[in-house]
């Protein structure tokens, strides 16, 4: 008798134990099926314009009760979002539990009733090129684009508030997400140079090409400003007109009408006299910031743009995809090319770069290039001829 009821009171453990099994598979089986039948709403949504939507009685209908199309997915009810990028989130009620969807996260069940979408405010605070973003969420993940378009990958802020340099013109566009997947409004944000005059130059601020600042006491011509430099030309000339090449035997170029030295950067004298004479214009501090200058030697190569690459810094060899064959460094050089139409293009006052001086950029092997009092770029300079000099310099911020 004691036997049978052993195996009676193990029979009916057994029995209790599958039923939880069941149970629990079937719950299990259950909150699989919901997860697909969502999963199955949003690709549909994904298809979808942007806008206010909801789940009614398992109908997807606008947000005026318009019928978006005949198809029953569950029976739940909820609201629906998609917005202008595509992301689509909801909550929709499911018996006793919430199917949520965050704009950037998987389709997550939560057993509760949903409440509202989520929302965070975070606010923006400009200074020239220092921008603060501060919000009272923490955990914060942020993107940027130049474009309003949603692109970009995620940074990871911490529990700090987010302070970021910008040296870029223009609008900018940021987003923000919080642990949990939820979003902010987009910012958007416009970056402005500061337009200076006779400034003392700090690294921090962000100056518009055309500026001038002053190091070393000297007043200079700001190029271009940057994350990571700040490219810049003497305002006034040196006291001396000076020439690549001279006329007699030399170490310099030198033009004859028997002998040439073809010019190249290495062996033009303006470039001895600016790296060895007005160097010494410059203070140690200065000198200790100065980013040296690879400049393109050749002579002969006509692989830029079917011009001669001299003169052509490295940085602009391979942004055009030209070809150079040797380099030679500088810590101070001319303006070239590019850099000049670069600020002629942005400066509000351009008579800060007008003059009849040398550039860099050599046109032929016995031609170099000039600025032009008309703030013409000449190409067929004699390296013989005079001009006024405006040292080039780029100052790291690093």
């Amino acid at each position: 008798m004691k036997q049978k009821r052993k195996y009676l009171v193990v029979l009916l453990l057994f029995i209790i134990l599958m039923s939880l099994v069941l149970v629990f598979f079937m719950k299990k089986y259950e909150e699989i099926n919901i997860i697909n039948k969502s999963k199955e709403l949003l690709t549909d949504l994904y298809d979808i314009k942007e806008g206010d939507y909801k789940l009614k009685d398992g109908i997807l209908v606008s947000n005026n009760g318009s019928v978006i199309n005949k198809k029953y997915y569950f029976n739940g009810n909820g609201i629906i979002n998609i917005d202008k990028y595509g992301n689509v989130k909801f909550k929709i009620n499911y018996k006793n539990k919430c199917i949520n969807k965050n704009p950037i996260e998987k389709i997550k069940l939560i057993n509760n009733k949903c409440d509202d979408f989520y929302s965070f405010k975070v606010d923006i605070v400009k200074n020239n090129s220092k921008i603060s973003f501060i919000s009272k969420e923490k955990d914060l993940s942020y993107k940027i684009s130049y474009n309003d378009d949603f692109k970009g990958k995620w940074n990871d802020i911490g529990t700090d508030n987010l302070l970021l340099k910008y040296y870029r013109e223009g609008k900018n566009y940021i987003w923000f997400k919080n642990k949990d997947g939820n979003l902010s409004e987009k910012i958007e944000f416009e970056v402005e140079c500061l337009d200076t005059k006779k400034a003392k130059y700090n690294k921090d601020v962000f100056y518009c090409s055309g500026s001038t600042v002053i190091v070393d006491n000297i007043e200079w011509v700001v190029i271009e400003d940057s994350t990571i430099y700040t490219k810049l030309m003497k305002y006034l000339p040196i006291d001396d007109k000076l020439s690549h090449c001279f006329d007699i035997e030399s170490e310099y170029c030198f033009y004859t009408k028997n002998n040439r030295l073809p010019y190249k950067w290495s062996n033009s004298y303006i470039n001895y006299y600016l790296n060895n004479i007005f160097i010494n214009k410059l203070s140690d501090e200065t000198l200790s910031h100065i980013t040296n200058n690879n400049i393109c030697n050749d002579f002969e190569n006509h692989l830029c743009d079917n011009e001669i690459c001299g003169g052509y810094s490295k940085e602009e060899i391979e942004y055009n995809n030209f070809v150079c064959n040797s380099y030679v460094d500088s810590k101070i050089k001319l303006i070239s090319y590019d850099e000049f139409n670069y600020v002629y293009s942005r400066a509000k006052d351009k008579k800060v770069i007008n003059g009849n001086y040398w550039a860099i950029n050599t046109y032929t092997n016995d031609k170099g290039s000039s600025i032009q009092y008309n703030y013409d770029y000449y190409i067929l300079e004699d390296l013989i001829n005079k001009l006024d000099i405006k040292p080039v310099i780029i100052l790291s911020k690093e």
